[in-house]
């Protein structure tokens, strides 16, 4: 299928026929970009075969399939086209750009390529171009699987005309979310500092995951349920939003309704994406180069790393004679602190995933869309203090998959060199550090604020949330492929669905707090219960310590 994508996307970016673009070019690297996913260079030895590229671009396909039949489904539920069209194109839009975020803009800053590239004769103009080309193959097929149910229905429920005008406005939208998302990239590259980029990137991206969130969030409050019915209140600002754009496109051709507004609508729709496009490259371009070699760019010796991160070595040592079992896992513990403290790509990739915590939990606490000051004032007097408990999970599970991917995936051949019976003792050590250095802090910090406004009785309830929260991350460990830390090469497709993990990640967290809420029905419950989960989690990490060679991924 990506074949056949990337050949429609090239005769269409040769729609945009300037003198900048090298459109050969632009194609050698897109279709060899596309060839090097298909193929994985082995750091073992034995060279076995496995599917592990093609499992997670397929299983992240059939759960945005999942997701969009079911958001579909409001075509027949909802009596009103135009409602059941805006909450479609919102959320189309909103798991778009946070894709973007969450799973490709790792790709469209990678600079692993750039020893090959930048010295060629090669522009910025083309060269990013070929990186948007590769990820709009990928990020098409996403598209299809999550509309073709929604496409579908549109065509059993209103006919012909409505059908092919949603496929249109589907494929706009989809360009309006990618070079709006990457609009903001280019700016930040284009007037950021060169030697502060790669601090800025990370923070952007927590920026962009809270605003794309929040905004999602704007829709919903758009539509007003009286007598079971569904109303929809357009007000002033509502036409400044995409979705409302996109969905009277439709609406228009279905009711034949072409009034002033529908036309002005209709406008926006056929030609803000393309204007997008044109302003990304006219005027954003052109840096790309430069800016993607200064994120390569070291601007500190290896001394002054090792100067500045002194101090810190010594913490982590600390700890880790204090929670380590054996050398190996302290060795384990000690790479993952260093690389996770010092590579970029792990943070440009984990840190976005921190705003997910905040957002959810204001969203949990305060979803009613009662005034602040009324919900603040009888707080105390409910138990939301449960997701105080166990949203910063988000903060370590994040983490556990991007820890296998590294630059310099190849020096991982050196585990394979030493005489270690057990290597699972390497995984238990890093899994120890993201513990320790991530969860534990945030985790902290939320009973802090929980204690201050619960006080003293919700001790036990953290204290059993604690080990529960453990006992999900060493659930989740056990249950994943098992690759040593930092061993693995980056690539499209075995990174992506960071966001749909993120997405079955809250499914659960929501099991949890259900179950943890019914356990304070009865109050000395929930401390009765916390052995229970400790010796839970020290059997899951013993299982993990364990691991033999046959049971390690490569």
């Amino acid at each position: 299928m990506d074949k056949i994508i990337l050949k429609i996307l090239l005769r269409f970016v040769k729609i945009f026929n300037t003198k900048n673009i090298d459109f050969d070019k632009l194609q050698v690297i897109a279709e060899t970009k596309i060839l090097m996913d298909r193929r994985r260079s082995p750091v073992n030895f034995k060279r076995k075969q496995q599917k592990e590229m093609l499992n997670p671009l397929w299983r992240t396909l059939f759960v945005y399939f999942i997701l969009g039949t079911a958001i579909g489904l409001l075509i027949f539920s909802l009596q009103s086209l135009l409602v059941g069209m805006i909450v479609i194109y919102a959320y189309l839009l909103f798991m778009m750009a946070m894709t973007l975020i969450t799973d490709f803009s790792s790709v469209l800053l990678n600079t692993t390529d750039n020893q090959i590239i930048l010295p060629r004769p090669v522009n910025s103009h083309t060269l990013f171009l070929a990186r948007v080309v590769h990820i709009l193959v990928y990020l098409l097929q996403f598209t299809i699987a999550l509309t073709i149910a929604p496409i579908a229905f549109t065509f059993i429920q209103y006919g012909l005309l409505t059908g092919v005008c949603m496929i249109v406005t589907m494929l706009l939208m989809v360009a309006f979310a990618v070079f709006v998302t990457y609009l903001l990239y280019g700016l930040m590259l284009r007037f950021a500092n060169e030697q502060k980029i790669k601090d800025i990137v990370g923070y952007f991206q927590i920026f962009m995951t809270t605003f794309f969130v929040i905004g999602f969030q704007v829709v919903p409050r758009l539509i007003n349920v009286n007598d079971n019915k569904l109303f929809l209140a357009l007000h002033g600002y509502s036409y400044l939003l995409p979705p409302v754009w996109m969905a009277m496109a439709p609406e228009a051709v279905q009711q034949f309704n072409f009034n002033s507004i529908h036309i002005a609508m209709i406008t926006c729709t056929v030609l803000i994406p393309p204007l997008t496009v044109w302003i990304m490259i006219r005027y954003l371009a052109p840096s790309f180069a430069k800016k993607l070699g200064a994120l390569s760019n070291t601007s500190r010796s290896t001394t002054e790393i090792a100067i500045a991160n002194k101090g810190k070595t010594a913490l982590s040592q600390k700890i880790s004679k204090l929670i380590c079992s054996s050398k190996t896992e302290t060795a384990g513990f000690e790479t993952t602190c260093k690389i996770t403290g010092r590579d970029k790509t792990f943070k440009i990739q984990f840190y976005p995933s921190l705003a997910y915590i905040a957002i959810y939990l204001f969203i949990f606490v305060f979803k009613s869309g009662k005034n602040i000051t009324h919900i603040w004032q009888g707080l105390h007097t409910t138990k939301m203090f449960l997701f105080c408990i166990y949203v910063p999970i988000f903060s370590v599970l994040a983490s556990l998959p991007i820890t296998s991917f590294y630059d310099n995936f190849a020096a991982a051949w050196v585990y394979q060199s030493t005489p270690l019976a057990k290597p699972g003792e390497l995984i238990s050590g890093s899994i120890k550090l993201l513990l320790v250095k991530f969860f534990i802090p945030i985790y902290l910090f939320f009973f802090a604020i929980a204690f201050f406004i619960w006080g003293l009785p919700i001790l036990d309830d953290f204290v059993f949330g604690f080990f529960n929260n453990l006992l999900i991350f060493f659930a989740v460990a056990n249950l994943s492929d098992h690759y040593l830390p930092f061993s693995r090469q980056q690539n499209i497709k075995g990174q992506t669905g960071k966001f749909v993990r993120s997405i079955l990640q809250m499914i659960i967290i929501g099991l949890l707090v259900g179950a943890h809420y019914l356990a304070l029905q009865i109050s000395w419950l929930p401390a009765a219960l916390i052995p229970v989960s400790a010796t839970g989690c020290y059997f899951l990490l013993k299982k993990i310590q364990h691991l033999s060679w046959s049971k390690i991924s490569f």
